[in-house]
């Protein structure tokens, strides 16, 4: 992901490594792998049957987990992972092959949806595909039937980039330019710069944040999803968000609390200094920004869990907790500490091993007792560089790792190989969360099943 994110049962006395080695044991004795072992595919899209074709599957493995080897180990996949039925089903034959647990799937890259959605354009880049093909859809039925976790990864504020503009007059970008941050020179770019990604929509606008809520809890409502994932949760610097509009918001907070005598005085200096406001106040506006983005998370977090109390929140998040907060607005630290998630994945992608574990252990003692991830920035090491770092983590109390991504390690030859022959050697549940309800059926809407995969298939 690079810095775009591109989302361990912690037993309170017994060590990290203790009841992993503990778990390995135990593992080596009751359980043997579903899939045969074999060598990653140095083909992008393997000619592969999608779930659809699939010849009638063996009967499912069904012996136990050791609950000793309880820990995330997921997989972001990129949107361009979902292109066809054949790309989704090679993702899942991945994951199970190689004793991933989780995928975090992006469904909404860029204001696009992939999936079903009656807010947001069908993606561009699902042109050549049938209308029937729903990425999302197919994917949680063939992880399900695996025993795999899929989390719905969505981009919240970075909405488009790119030098040309999207081809639905329907998208945001096109039908409400007037939604889009700006900087204080008034400029808004969807084409990538040091100080912007894209362009991103405004947390403080109640339009936004209504359009981003009923996003969200459309795919939760619909998909059997076991999470919800937020991503570029944040504004993409301090140099952003200038808005007009953000700004007049400001002004009519802020006039609340002050005297008519100031309001006059400061109002009066708007002609010359259109952020006259945010100049004298300073301190109140970074505050009052950054409440803007907790504001969308806690409504969105809210309504989910109100649909599915069950579902997991979490966000991939600045591993730098002190920047993600002054400088994003990214404030995860009280997401976690307010309830608003349930998990962080660290974009931790610093290849030093000693950065990761230092980022990963404060991550830790800010989140209590929810779970940390620690996101692995696998597209730019050598495999052992990242079983290395896995090990250490396991040692740092956090509930397991997130590499990215699926779509930049998959074809490199023995790449997962080396992973699921030696820190991912025997099969692990996904972590639990003891503060959640138990999910029951009745609470997820019906979606079309998928056999498990047979131990050939792939």
């Amino acid at each position: 992901m690079t810095n775009t994110c591109f989302p361990m049962a912690k037993d309170a006395h017994l060590p990290r490594l203790a009841r992993f080695c503990t778990g390995l044991l135990l593992a080596s004795l009751l359980v043997t792998p579903a899939i045969a072992q074999s060598p990653a595919s140095n083909t992008a899209e393997p000619s592969l049957a999608p779930s659809r074709t699939i010849p009638a599957p063996n009967p499912p493995d069904t012996r136990p987990v050791s609950p000793a080897l309880e820990e995330m180990r997921g997989m972001w996949v990129v949107r361009d992972g979902l292109e066809s039925p054949q790309a989704v089903h090679q993702v899942v034959v991945t994951a199970v092959k190689y004793h991933l647990n989780a995928l975090f799937v992006q469904v909404r890259g860029r204001g696009d949806a992939w999936y079903r959605s009656s807010f947001e354009p069908r993606a561009e880049g699902l042109r050549g595909q049938p209308e029937s093909f729903d990425p999302l859809e197919q994917i949680v039925a063939e992880a399900h039937a695996n025993g795999i976790e899929v989390h719905a990864w969505l981009n919240t504020f970075l909405t488009w980039s790119g030098s040309r503009p999207p081809s639905s007059p329907e998208h945001l970008w096109n039908a409400h330019r007037d939604w889009f941050t700006q900087d204080n020179h008034g400029r808004c770019s969807p084409i990538g710069t040091n100080a912007s990604e894209g362009a991103f929509l405004q947390p403080s606008n109640p339009a936004v944040q209504q359009h981003l809520l009923n996003v969200y809890t459309e795919v939760a409502r619909n998909y059997d999803v076991d999470g919800i994932h937020f991503d570029y949760c944040r504004y993409c610097g301090s140099e952003f968000d200038f808005s007009p509009g953000t700004v007049a918001r400001f002004r009519a907070y802020l006039i609340e609390k002050l005297t008519p005598e100031q309001v006059a005085l400061f109002d009066a200096r708007l002609p010359g200094d259109h952020f006259a406001y945010i100049h004298a106040f300073h301190k109140q506006w970074e505050t009052w920004r950054r409440d803007q983005v907790t504001t969308v998370v806690s409504r969105i977090s809210a309504a989910v869990k109100a649909e599915k109390p069950w579902m997991q929140v979490s966000a991939a998040v600045f591993a730098d907790a002190h920047d993600a907060f002054t400088e994003r607005g990214q404030d995860w630290a009280g997401w976690l500490q307010s309830g608003y998630l349930d998990a962080v994945a660290l974009m931790s992608y610093a290849t030093d091993t000693n950065r990761v574990l230092e980022q990963t252990r404060h991550a830790v003692a800010i989140a209590g007792d929810k779970h940390v991830y620690t996101g692995i920035g696998a597209w730019r090491m050598q495999a052992h560089d990242v079983a290395d770092k896995i090990s250490q983590i396991r040692q740092t109390g956090a509930a397991g790792v997130n590499l990215f991504s699926y779509n930049s390690v998959h074809t490199r030859d023995h790449y997962l190989e080396t992973l699921s022959r030696g820190v991912f050697s025997s099969r692990a549940a996904p972590p639990r969360m003891k503060w959640l309800p138990d999910r029951k059926k009745s609470d997820a809407k019906p979606s079309r099943s998928a056999p498990p995969l047979r131990k050939n298939d792939g």
